[in-house]
């Protein structure tokens, strides 16, 4: 299979040091890669600290030009490095959406084209397919909810299809073998509460895709679907807050609404917002991510009332938002192309800050690390995937000590030639 694309190899830009650090005072722990000899555009959408051991998947998209056609798979790579920085194992896995580690140091790794499960030494044990692109999934006791969509366009319309899956975890593998809905939209979030399962349709955070719809469907245990709510605008995110579920929908670059819907279908409350990228509800309150006005911005929401209790803004979208001990860490970032030499060349720009969740205020930083795509926490520390092979190791005490600690860390560029239909564009 020859390569008709041109492949464009990954730069590092060096910034300017907006603050000096000295090695005791630097949050970041250590910096692990993955990818790094991919030269196409990638990002870590997915990280995870389990047991002693760190993970984190990268994400790409080859173009291949095979007999006058182009054909574009999805492609990706998990990484494995033990908590104190010690590469363990590298595999080639798909194009990485969500990762569930298990106790026994193997990982349940959900795919754009289903489940694959790698054992402690990296080694393939097994995969199984969904018949679209997975987007979200949730493990409960062993019980396995899925949620995959596609969209395909002919002679300008558009049809959508998606599925929810029940399955299970069988041999540490996932085997959807229970029952399948199958819905006319592209669904793309799944949270199960007690005696309903949540399911949102639209492009999810990090897609998107022609036309605007949006729903939020109420699906029965047994895979009945009881009711449907219909938002007119992309499901972005969704989470459990008791048993309601709260659904941050997009549209454009700055609209979005906040819902509160219950276990019956009923709008609880109905919020004009912003665009929502992401949702954490922790501590009594819904902390949505987003942007909103041409910035950043982070809302702390009252669940009883949809009432904005602060708000802070950033310079670049907020696009992941963790709870913990009363910190909230924000990953925030944006990408920006440029021609260059006859060639569209990708940059991404971004910091992670830390937060007082009671009040919104800004308790430190670090600065020019790129696009902050992905965060996992376990005690005081934190992974963070960035839109470049590099993710970073962070102790979140002393990141939410000091303001505006910057590093010689990379503005990430990378060449695309051809943008696909279905694409990552925020």
């Amino acid at each position: 299979m020859k390569q008709g694309v041109p492949v464009i190899l990954v730069l590092i830009l060096a910034l300017s040091v907006l603050g000096t650090v000295t090695a005791d005072d630097n949050p970041i722990l250590w910096k692990g890669t993955v990818c790094d000899d991919v030269q196409y555009q990638k990002s870590i959408e997915a990280v995870a600290i389990n047991d002693g051991r760190v993970y984190a998947g990268c994400s790409y998209r080859q173009l291949v030009n095979s007999s006058g056609m182009i054909g574009i798979y999805y492609l990706g790579q998990l990484v494995a490095y033990s908590f104190n920085g010690t590469f363990l194992w590298q595999n080639d896995s798909g194009y990485v959406v969500e990762l569930y580690p298990l106790s026994s140091g193997k990982v349940i790794v959900g795919t754009i084209g289903g489940f694959v499960t790698f054992d402690e030494n990296g080694k393939f044990l097994s995969r199984n397919l969904t018949i679209n692109k997975l987007y979200d999934f949730q493990i409960l006791d062993n019980t396995v909810y899925a949620v995959d969509g596609d969209f395909f366009l002919e002679n300008d319309s558009v049809t959508y299809v998606g599925h929810l899956y029940r399955g299970e975890i069988i041999n540490d593998s996932v085997v959807l073998n229970s029952w399948i809905v199958n819905f006319t939209s592209l669904v793309s979030r799944v949270r199960v509460g007690e005696g309903i399962i949540y399911i949102g349709a639209g492009f999810p955070s990090g897609y998107v895709g022609p036309r605007q719809f949006g729903f939020v469907y109420g699906v029965l245990p047994n895979g009945t679907l009881s009711w449907t709510v219909e938002t007119g605008q992309w499901v972005r995110d969704m989470e459990l807050f008791g048993n309601d579920v709260i659904a941050g929908t997009g549209k454009g670059t700055s609209e979005g609404y906040l819902y509160r819907i219950d276990p019956s279908g009923n709008v609880v409350w109905k919020r004009r917002l912003f665009y929502t990228e992401d949702i954490e509800i922790a501590d009594g309150r819904i902390y949505v991510g987003g942007m909103g006005n041409g910035n950043g911005v982070l809302a702390a929401i009252d669940p009883e009332t949809g009432n904005m209790l602060w708000n802070q803004t950033f310079p670049f979208r907020v696009k992941v938002v963790k709870y913990v001990n009363g910190t909230l860490l924000v990953g925030v970032g944006k990408f920006e192309s440029r021609q260059e030499n006859g060639t569209t060349i990708i940059y991404t720009y971004g910091s992670l800050y830390a937060l007082d969740a009671k009040t919104g205020k800004i308790l430190g930083a670090v600065t020019d690390i790129g696009y902050v795509r992905s965060i996992a926490v376990e005690g005081n520390v934190a992974i963070v995937g960035t839109a470049s092979s590099y993710f970073y190791v962070v102790d979140i005490g002393k990141l939410a000590g000091k303001k505006n600690r910057g590093i010689c860390g990379p503005a990430v560029l990378v060449g695309l030639v051809i943008i696909p239909l279905l694409r990552r564009k925020h």
